[in-house]
């Protein structure tokens, strides 16, 4: 990783809100993440006028190519970065097993956001979770990363 990265990075522990400049070197560490399981592209990265950063991720899992998505907003002045991926339910499980499914994700200390949409089978939602960007580095990205795709392939894989 870049020195000059960590270097910005580390100044925020002073009590300095994050600024662009900021999320630039975090999109940056993302991307340079090393990892033998998966490789990541900006596929959108937009800086919002009044300050806020809404990002997407393309994931590629080496070992068997699948692709998924990460999203990443900071809102502009807050201290936290929101990550999410998208996980597709059948509604009929949802609506039956809405409870049992939140228990689960509780356990991953990861939010669950059901979107509304137009298909009648299915519920789409996006699993949110948050890190502090002051003590951002990669090895907190690497574990809030971990943790959200844990969560996914758990809820996908609960026999209902």
């Amino acid at each position: 990783m870049k020195s000059s990265t960590l270097k910005h990075i580390s100044t925020m522990k002073k009590g300095i809100k994050p600024g662009i400049l900021d999320l630039k070197n975090i999109r940056d560490l993302i991307l340079e993440f090393a990892c033998t399981i998966h490789d990541f592209t900006l596929e959108k990265d937009d800086f919002m006028p009044n300050g806020d950063w809404n990002s997407t991720f393309l994931i590629t899992f080496k070992h068997n190519k699948q692709e998924d998505r990460l999203f990443c907003e900071a809102p502009f002045g807050e201290y936290f970065l929101r990550f999410g991926v998208h996980v597709v339910l059948e509604k009929k499980i949802w609506e039956r097993e809405y409870h049992a499914i939140l228990a689960v994700i509780s356990k991953f200390d990861i939010a669950i956001h059901p979107q509304s949409n137009e298909e009648k089978d299915k519920i789409h939602c996006h699993l949110t979770t948050r890190a502090w960007i002051p003590n951002f580095n990669q090895r907190i990205f690497g574990l809030t990363f971990s943790n959200l795709l844990d969560c996914k392939r758990t809820v996908l894989s609960l026999n209902f």
